[in-house]
């Protein structure tokens, strides 16, 4: 019997030998250099301002890394090194889920909301062709969230807004929900999804991170609840980006369209196969999901003129993307890796089309 450990050393001793190290180094060599002009816009990218007292304050929020200090400066000094022009940034969190401290409905959520909104705005006006921002909104509070949209908007010209995967017990097709969709459809906004992790979902393996599988999963079950309850049918003007290269919804397609029917499709204007029309209408960006194999299933699944560059940076290190993306890149025509890089970005974000 030849045991696994084995097979793989001896596929890895045959790949040495087909390919010699001089020429591996010299492609790698090669793609770092490409890579620094890409001049990408990366809309997976995330904020993390010491100067709002949340962030500064351990006890507030314990899972924050102190001594991690971050400021726009740390991720132009990103951006410049690893070929990203703009970058599109977005609230993020530390904690089991980074939706509690947005979406408890108190007032200090609301001042985090604001707080960290004017914060992108500055950046984005003390660096406009660098730096977009996407609001937060003070979910679940309907009134709340509506007026941050009038403020994010018309105030602060927010590029789009973004919502994190779970609102408290709620998915964000819920109904209650309608009224903030049906607005954001009349802006027609751009709505970036981030995951978290629900409170039913969280330490459900021993020893696993929330973070490995939830993510992913919660993402899914978003745009699950956005399509089965009509949200995405009735908002045709809204463009949906769906975080680290659709999550699971590629790879699932097939079974979510074939659910699509009877009483389960009610909302969805042509059952399965509109339910398959409208998920490919979706954007995909491809933060942490470089790898060949979430690249293969996304780009089997989706159109080229959905895919979109992102990071999720500087949560995770660019090299997290970036490295197994090189790997990837050779498999993808040249057009295809163009519009993935910033031409779906430009038609989505007009002001940063050159």
């Amino acid at each position: 019997m030849i045991s696994r450990r084995e097979i793989l050393a001896s596929l890895g001793a045959a790949a040495g030998a087909i390919i010699p190290s001089t020429r591996l180094l010299a492609q790698a060599a090669q793609k770092a250099a490409t890579s620094a002009n890409r001049r990408r816009i990366d809309v997976h990218h995330h904020m993390l301002p010491s100067v709002i007292d949340l962030w500064k304050n351990p006890r507030s929020f314990p899972n924050y890394p102190v001594g991690f200090n971050w400021s726009p400066e740390v991720s132009l000094e990103a951006m410049d090194k690893y070929g990203t022009e703009t970058a599109v940034l977005s609230v993020t969190g530390l904690g089991p889920s980074y939706a509690d401290l947005y979406y408890d409905g108190t007032d200090r959520a609301r001042v985090l909301v604001r707080q960290m909104n004017e914060f992108g705005a500055r950046a984005m006006g003390d660096h406009p062709k660098r730096f977009g921002f996407f609001a937060c909104l003070p979910m679940p509070n309907q009134d709340a969230a509506l007026k941050e949209i009038e403020y994010a908007f018309d105030t602060l010209k927010a590029d789009g807004v973004m919502f994190f995967s779970d609102i408290g017990e709620k998915y964000p097709g819920d109904p209650a929900f309608s009224p903030i969709f049906e607005e954001l459809n009349r802006r027609k906004a751009v709505v970036f999804f981030h995951p978290s992790v629900p409170h039913c979902c969280r330490n459900v393996t021993a020893g696993v991170p929330d973070t490995t599988a939830e993510f992913d999963f919660d993402t899914t079950r978003a745009i699950l609840s956005l399509l089965f309850n009509g949200v995405i049918a009735r908002s045709p003007d809204i463009r949906f980006i769906v975080n680290h290269s659709g999550a699971a919804l590629p790879v699932l397609s097939g079974r979510i369209k074939d659910t699509a029917r009877g009483e389960r499709a009610k909302l969805i204007p042509g059952g399965s196969a509109g339910a398959w029309d409208e998920m490919r209408t979706l954007y995909f960006e491809c933060a942490h999901a470089t790898y060949a194999a979430p690249i293969a299933a996304v780009t089997k699944f989706a159109p080229p003129t959905q895919l979109l560059f992102g990071t999720d940076f500087p949560v995770w290190p660019y090299t997290t993307t970036i490295d197994p993306f090189n790997e990837t890149e050779p498999e993808l025509p040249a057009d295809v890796q163009r519009a993935m890089d910033r031409g779906n970005a430009e038609r989505l974000f007009q002001r940063l089309k050159t």
